[in-house]
């Protein structure tokens, strides 16, 4: 019996090393390559999406940088347009300054030549009275160009006293 039970214990454990060795390489094997592959699509898949996540941090900071560099141009252009403007506005006011100034002086010429040229048409006017009041007192007539000489003589001698 002791021998009739060895044989068993034997034919058992040939055939659960049988049994093992089939589930092995018909189910263990298919069983663990199947479970090798979910998990290398599982780390695949993770690092796409580490891949994705770092584009994607990498575009914010470009279009950060870029909107930054965008405000900075356009604050640049805006002070640049601006410092054109005043030296425009400056400009102008500059040339609007020298055209009153010129104005100015050509009126005051303007006046000096009006003054002067009423000045000497009321002097010929006056001369002109006197010379033809003189006449008509002496009832004579007089040389005309010895009587100018008198009295512009007589006029000048008027103005220096006025």
């Amino acid at each position: 019996m002791i021998l009739n039970l060895n044989w068993q214990i034997i034919w058992v454990f040939v055939n659960l090393l049988i049994l093992f060795l089939l589930m092995k390489k018909f189910l263990f094997g298919p069983i663990t390559k199947m479970l090798d592959e979910r998990a290398k699509n599982v780390a695949d898949t993770l690092d796409q999406a580490d891949e994705r996540l770092a584009d994607a941090e990498k575009q914010k900071a470009e279009y950060t940088q870029q909107l930054a560099d965008a405000r900075g141009e356009a604050a640049r252009i805006i002070e640049e347009a601006r410092k054109r403007a005043d030296l425009a506005y400056s400009r102008r006011m500059n040339e609007a300054e020298k055209d009153i100034q010129r104005l100015n002086e050509q009126a005051a010429r303007q006046r000096e030549a009006d003054r002067e040229a009423m000045l000497k048409s009321a002097k010929q006017q006056i001369a002109a009275l006197v010379l033809l009041t003189t006449a008509k007192v002496s009832q004579h007539a007089m040389n005309a160009d010895a009587d100018r000489a008198m009295l512009d003589s007589f006029l000048d001698e008027a103005g220096e006293e006025l």
